[in-house]
């Protein structure tokens, strides 16, 4: 009873002060001279700032009510459907001077703040919005700590923070995938950026760092999550066009609109290109629907379905000599037998591939502290990918999520507090056949059937307490049961069985994390983190042969768990300045180690007993006359094997290498990114971009390296707006120069065992030469 009416108090307090605060802006905006409507862009933009910095002192003074014991929740949001979580926030951490409502839920209108003590940076809506890119690494690049490399498709790129990750092949591993608050990554670890069709984008929001305890298994590196624009954001039809070098065409749609209770989006889209590599043409298709329904005041759901159609070819990555000669050349150095071919086009190497994911979310308002979400997809991959083998796998997979958020006070002390539970199943149905090398990529004898599913189940909490006035300390803990079932039969090259191998292998992972944040004064926040990440062996780990890198087993894998230390600022220095400085140091244990055999083709997974990576990441964003921004992101991190002996074939013979003090292959120490923008009131607009990679080794023997290289890219852009036209409301075009001085670099290289020698190992891909794009969107 004690509680219920502390409660009502509270919120009675709030009310008026809410009704007081409200009245006495309203007595200021009274006593002025009434304005005229705003008519140019330029009036528009003056009109809004304005405003928002009025709102952004309302939401200041109750911040200080909040300081003061009183709850700051309990009033409306200007959507009218949930409880003001937070002040106005920057679109971009750290870039102050462009403040707008970051819309945290993924339901309603509600307003939260995202997790204390982390690092977190975001894309800004102006590079997908008159500046469309073909691929996501395009902006990613322009983040700190984020390194995206091409792998095996048009938009399959795979992602590295802090080290993590940057060991696989290909797709997306030591990440946790969202889109939208809906789990991308399925339950053995895997993402692929294939789903993602920038043109749907409104922002992309990365948290780095381990962070299990806040996203469970597979967050060694942090979490990505892709954000699609609205039915508000759409507000219509909109129609896309564009084409480019190397027989680049692109066409979709958008259909959007938001009611009083209703938001529904709608994307399409049609990808296509010859390929600046041989055998590198693809096709592929996105669907992306998605529709949020107000049920009534303390009630939201959303609904999500994506699908991807992939048809793609892949060419081998190229050696040393095979670079220098002719980059853009479809690889392969041998082809003797069906088990020893890298040949590209004998092989007929392509991904034939679909990935399809429809979930929801149900948001109840239990009170005027406590939200409750539940969120459930079902997730299916089904790949047909011919490489030196050929593969055939069906992937469902169904998760659930269940989390309770509170806002309350310990002590008298402001209180924000979380717990949530989990529970996902994934299964596999896999069959791999020879490849016949008749350049049709014909199925020839079988060589493993597998059967296998992954079971997690599990649970986290994690509380954030402002114990003095800008000070807040955040501990949280997640706590994971993984059970891993594998069924194989491998088949001789006669098509006979030749063995029988079951593994039945349960995992525990505990993940601990506290921080420390403050806040001594408005737009600067420094901070301390501890945090711990975990990944367990997938299927493709579990069912490879750890020397061939073919069908086999290899059950021994243990998980991969990494200790995350950072410090960390986030400051705005100046009115049109706002600066992000981390440094980082992360200790590694069991890392699971991918490499490629050359003669084979195939990709072999160890474990990498010790291993430890150190860093720094800075971003800058200034901003110092109307219309301008400057902005830049470097990042350095060194990683190093403490503790490793690497295992392969010499002679037949398993041999032992001791890899202390070595290089962590594919670890790129420096990269730098700067761009200059520029956008004029009338909508005509430009960018500048340059981008720099160090040099990188790519194999563990540090014998072979990436070489360095700088890129640059220019940009323009002219929006138009028809007021008066009842059919067509605006046109936005755009022209792209990319690779200007059309430089030959390496997008992206592999990690290679080194039981193939230095010349003969496959390690690159070329990246795109000078290329030139152009577009137009059109909205009804």
């Amino acid at each position: 009873m004690s509680v219920r009416i502390s409660v009502m108090r509270g919120t009675a307090f709030i009310a008026v002060a809410l009704v007081n605060l409200f009245l006495w802006w309203g007595t200021q905006v009274a006593a002025q001279e009434p304005l005229p409507p705003p008519t140019t862009r330029e009036e528009r933009a003056q009109r809004k700032e304005k405003l928002e910095t009025q709102l952004k002192k309302i939401l200041d003074e109750l911040d200080e009510l909040q300081r003061a014991g009183v709850p700051a929740e309990g009033g409306e949001t200007p959507g009218g459907a949930g409880v003001v979580k937070s002040r106005v926030e920057p679109a971009e951490p750290g870039a102050a001077p462009e403040m707008e409502l970051v819309d945290m839920s993924i339901v309603s209108t509600r307003v939260q703040k995202h997790p204390e003590g982390i690092s977190l940076s975001a894309t800004p809506r102006s590079e997908y919005d008159s500046q469309p890119t073909r691929h996501m690494r395009e902006s990613l690049e322009s983040l700190p700590g984020v390194i995206v490399r091409q792998a095996n498709g048009p938009r399959d790129f795979s992602i590295s923070i802090r080290g993590s990750g940057v060991k696989t092949t290909f797709a997306i591993r030591d990440l946790k995938m969202y889109e939208d608050g809906i789990i991308q990554t399925q339950s053995d670890g895997l993402s692929r950026m294939d789903l993602h069709d920038p043109w749907f984008m409104k922002s992309v929001e990365v948290t780095r760092g381990a962070s299990s305890s806040l996203y469970d298994n597979y967050a060694l590196g942090g979490m990505v999550q892709f954000k699609t624009r609205r039915g508000r954001d759409i507000n219509g039809v909109e129609s896309f066009f564009q084409v480019g070098s190397y027989g680049f065409q692109k066409y979709a749609f958008a259909v959007g609109q938001e009611t009083k209770n209703t938001d529904i989006a709608l994307f399409a889209s049609q990808v296509a290109e010859d390929g600046y590599i041989d055998h590198s043409g693809y096709n592929t298709q996105s669907l992306n629907f998605n529709f949020r329904f107000k049920i009534d005041d303390k009630q939201s759901l959303y609904f999500k379905a994506i699908t991807n159609w992939l048809d793609t070819q892949v060419p081998t990555r190229l050696t040393l000599s095979q670079f220098a000669s002719n980059p853009r050349q479809a690889g392969g150095t041998v082809c003797t037998s069906v088990t020893n071919c890298n040949n590209a086009l004998l092989l007929a190497q392509r991904r034939l591939d679909r990935r399809t994911i429809i979930g929801g979310f149900y948001e109840r308002q239990l009170d005027a502290n406590t939200v409750l979400t539940m969120e459930a997809d079902y997730d299916v991959k089904d790949i047909n990918q011919t490489f030196s083998q050929i593969t055939d796998n069906v992937n469902p997979n169904w998760k659930h999520y269940t989390d309770l958020r509170h806002d309350g006070h310990l002590a008298g002390m402001p209180l924000k507090s979380y717990v949530g539970f989990f529970v996902n199943n994934m299964e596999q149905e896999g069959a791999t056949f020879a490849n016949s090398i008749d350049g049709t990529g014909t199925r020839g004898v079988l060589r493993q059937n597998s059967r296998g599913t992954i079971r997690n189940i599990g649970g986290r909490f994690r509380g954030e307490l402002e114990f003095a006035p800008k000070w807040t300390v955040a501990a949280g803990l997640g706590y994971e049961q993984s059970i891993v079932s594998v069924q194989t039969v491998n088949y001789t090259s006669a098509g006979a069985v030749d063995t029988r191998a079951n593994a039945d292998r349960t995992f525990d992972n505990w993940a601990p994390e506290m921080s420390l944040t403050w806040k001594p004064a408005e737009g600067y926040k420094h901070w301390v983190r501890a945090s711990t990440g975990y990944a367990i062996p997938g299927f493709s780990n579990l069912t490879t042969n750890p020397f061939t890198g073919l069908a086999g087993t290899n059950f021994n894998l243990k998980p991969t768990k990494n200790l995350n230390l950072e410090i960390g600022t986030d400051s705005k220095l100046a009115k049109d300045l706002s600066v992000q400085f981390v440094g980082y140091w992360i200790f590694f244990k069991n890392e699971i180690i991918s490499q490629v055999v050359s003669s084979t083709g195939g990709t072999a997974s160890i474990n990498a007993d010790g291993s430890e990576y150190r860093g720094i990441e800075l971003s800058y964003d200034w901003r110092p006359w109307a219309g301008w921004r400057f902005s830049g992101a470097y990042t350095h991190v060194t990683g190093t094997y403490t503790n490793f002996k690497d295992r392969f074939l010499v002679n037949g013979v398993p041999t032992d290498f001791v890899r202390d003090g070595k290089l962590v292959p594919n670890v790129v120490r420096n990269v730098l990114n700067f761009k200059e923008e520029y956008e004029h009131p009338s909508g005509l607009g430009a960018w500048f971009e340059t981008s720099y990679w160090d040099s990188y080794f790519l194999n563990n023997a540090n014998t072979v390296a990436a070489p360095a290289y700088w890129l640059m890219n220019a940009n323009v852009h002219k929006n138009f707006e028809f007021k008066n036209n009842p059919y067509v409301r605006f046109a936005k075009f755009y022209f792209e120069l990319d690779n200007i001085a059309d430089k030959t670099y390496v997008a992206s290289g592999n990690v290679v065992a080194d039981s193939t020698a230095d010349a003969s190992k496959t390690l690159f891909f070329a990246g795109y030469g000078r290329a030139i794009y152009g577009g137009v969107t059109l909205g009804f």
